[in-house]
């Protein structure tokens, strides 16, 4: 039986910027755009957003991940580690094109 952990906290992940206010505001929207990434392609069995598209649920566990949302984001090249650590995530709006072309690719399997 595998156990289920956290994958992704915003508010414990912007602790570690709370004196760089500036990184702190960068982190936020990147993770964010990540949340409603992976609601929007039906990665996650549950909501992270309201009707007004904006992030309600802070975390995520590994059980609230789709198959898709798991192989997506798990190995050990994966495309969601690959996208929080490339300058496409750094860009304001983040840029998700190689998450999506990550996705196409499961899919198409």
């Amino acid at each position: 039986m595998s156990q289920d952990y956290e994958l992704w906290n915003i508010e414990e992940l912007l602790k570690a910027y709370a004196n760089v206010p500036d990184m702190a505001e960068a982190v936020k929207i990147k993770m964010e755009s990540l949340f409603l990434f992976l609601e929007q392609n039906s990665l996650l069995t549950c909501r992270v957003s309201n009707d007004s598209g904006q992030i309600i649920k802070r975390s995520i566990m590994k059980s609230e991940l789709t198959d898709e949302g798991a192989r997506l984001s798990s190995g050990p090249k994966n495309a969601v580690h690959r996208w929080l650590g490339s300058k496409s995530s750094q860009k304001s709006p983040p840029e998700m094109k190689p998450l999506e072309k990550s996705l196409a690719e499961i899919r198409s399997h």
